[in-house]
C-alpha cells in the first residue's frame, strides 16, 4: 500500500521552508533508442501502453508510452539524433505499491531484474535495464522511508 507523498521539501541542512508550487510532477522521460519496436515490445512487457506514435514521412520513429495515469516514457529511434549515448541521466525510477507482485509479473514475462533490497533510505528497490542499457529502478516506499521521515542518510554505495 502506498503512503502519502510529502508536499514540502524534507528537512535537511539548507532546505527551504516551502516548496514553490511551480511543478506537479515529471511528465515524461525521453529515451533515444536503437530499435523502436524492440523497445516498445520491452516496455510493453512491463505493462506500458502505447498512447500514440510519431511518424516521419509515414514511417514510425517514436512512441509515447503510458506507465500509469498521466505518467509517460517517450522514445525515439531517430538517426538524426546520432548514436545512442548516456546524456547524463543516471536512471529513472518507477514507484509501485506491491514490489513482490511486480517481481512475479516480470519473472513470468522473462524480464530480468536484480534481487530486491532495502535501500539505505528504507525503501525497497529492484533494478532493470532496457535493450539499450537504460537503467531504471522500481521502488516501494515503507512507513520508514526517508522520503517521508526526512533526515540525513549515510550512503551505502
Amino acid at each position: 500500500m502506498g503512503y502519502p507523498r510529502p508536499r514540502a521539501p524534507l528537512p535537511y541542512p539548507g532546505a527551504v521552508a516551502e516548496a514553490l508550487p511551480m511543478f506537479k510532477r515529471i511528465a515524461h522521460v525521453c529515451l533515444n533508442v536503437r530499435d523502436l519496436q524492440r523497445s516498445v515490445d520491452f516496455y510493453g512487457k512491463l505493462g506500458f501502453a502505447t498512447k500514440f506514435t510519431f511518424t516521419r514521412e509515414g514511417a514510425p520513429f517514436g512512441a509515447y508510452l503510458e506507465i500509469a495515469d498521466g505518467n509517460y516514457v517517450e522514445m525515439f529511434e531517430d538517426r538524426n539524433l546520432g548514436e545512442v549515448v548516456n546524456t547524463g541521466i543516471a536512471h529513472f525510477c518507477l514507484e509501485t505499491d506491491d514490489m513482490d507482485a511486480v517481481m512475479a509479473t516480470l519473472k513470468s514475462r522473462g524480464v530480468p531484474f536484480t534481487e530486491k533490497k532495502l535501500g539505505c533510505d528504507n525503501t525497497y528497490q529492484i533494478w532493470l535495464a532496457d535493450p539499450d542499457g537504460n537503467k531504471f529502478e522500481v521502488h516501494q516506499y515503507t512507513k520508514a522511508s526517508t522520503q517521508y521521515t526526512g533526515g540525513v542518510i549515510e550512503a551505502d554505495w
